[in-house]
């Protein structure tokens, strides 16, 4: 039979029995030798059915056909039946892609006989063959680039791009690209200092997914460190000055300064400089302040603030103002 042929027939096949119930086979059948048997049957592979077509036989006395399917070197059980004589079509839908089948087709007969089975092996097409190779790009802050080689197959349509972290056993869909030929995708909002698996998954214009690709291991930037070396002033009047350790490599990077009123409180930013030493003016004798310091690279991200509050004073009043 042609290739359009069978296409054709899969199509009308499938009409034709979801719209019909299968009909009512005798119980007490019992296989008759002297029965002539098919003699050809031939199947059609599809991804997720198959169709067979035998040559039907000529004999008024014949009520009908019997399918029958099994995994390999299992026991063949009937999957449906015909009630024509006529017909010498049927479909099978209801089995996995990229498996492997065994089929017999037999017939009975208005008197309650079947006859011997016609047997053959058959298999569904195989699934599309997986990206072959994928990639991660640099290291960047709280996202992932994984790059990968479009699908080679002109029936691929799109990808599903998955992702598990180290604590997660299962994958997680967390992105689709419409179109063969992407080749990158940006996963976003990830934690900082985190690693992640990806994996891809081809996807055919008719929704038929490809075994998962290799799985590519990426990390995402950690944050700076934290600034090392605070100090502020107790004895100016009027001001308090602050000194701090450089992070190393801090070019393009800002230092950002946080104070409060109090070493529990609630601190807010008042300064960002690049420099490593800044002057909060205070207008005020005997005024207390305490301080943080961060750093921000140049990527936007910001370190942890300094781990202990420094107390910073100005000078009290003098002895004479105070009289």
């Amino acid at each position: 039979m042609r290739l359009w042929t069978k296409i054709v027939f899969l199509l009308a096949s499938a009409i034709f029995l979801g719209c019909n119930p299968q009909p009512k086979v005798p119980d007490t059948l019992k296989t008759d030798p002297k029965l002539k048997a098919i003699a050809r049957l031939d199947v059609m592979p599809d991804r997720s059915a198959i169709g067979l077509e035998w040559e039907g036989l000529d004999d008024y006395n014949i009520a009908g056909y019997l399918i029958y399917r099994a995994a390999p070197n299992a026991k063949l059980t009937r999957i449906g039946a015909t009630a024509n004589r006529f017909s010498n079509h049927y479909i099978d839908d209801d089995i996995e892609q990229d498996r492997q089948y065994i089929y017999s087709v037999s017939y009975y007969t208005k008197d309650g006989r079947e006859s011997r089975q016609f047997v053959i092996p058959a298999s569904t097409l195989p699934l599309p063959e997986p990206v072959s190779w994928v990639s991660s790009g640099n290291i960047l802050p709280r996202k992932a680039k994984i790059i990968f080689r479009p699908h080679s197959n002109e029936r691929i349509n799109g990808y599903i791009i998955e992702r598990r972290d180290k604590k997660q056993t299962t994958w997680r869909v967390v992105g689709k690209l419409e179109g063969r030929l992407h080749a990158e995708y940006i996963d976003e909002n990830l934690d900082d200092g985190a690693e992640y698996e990806y994996r891809i998954i081809a996807v055919s214009f008719d929704d038929l997914k490809s075994r998962p690709s290799e799985i590519v291991i990426t990390a995402t930037k950690p944050l700076p460190p934290q600034v090392t070396g605070l100090s502020a002033s107790t004895g100016l009047r009027g001001k308090i000055e602050l000194k701090w350790r450089r992070v190393k490599d801090d070019a393009g990077g800002t230092y950002r300064i946080y104070a409060s009123n109090s070493a529990d409180g609630g601190f807010s930013q008042i300064a960002e400089l690049t420099a490593n030493l800044a002057t909060e003016t205070i207008n005020a004798d005997g005024a207390e302040r305490f301080y943080k310091i961060t750093f921000v690279d140049y990527d936007g991200l910001e370190s942890p603030l300094s781990a202990k509050a420094v107390r910073g004073a100005t000078l009290p009043p003098p002895k004479n103002a105070q009289k």
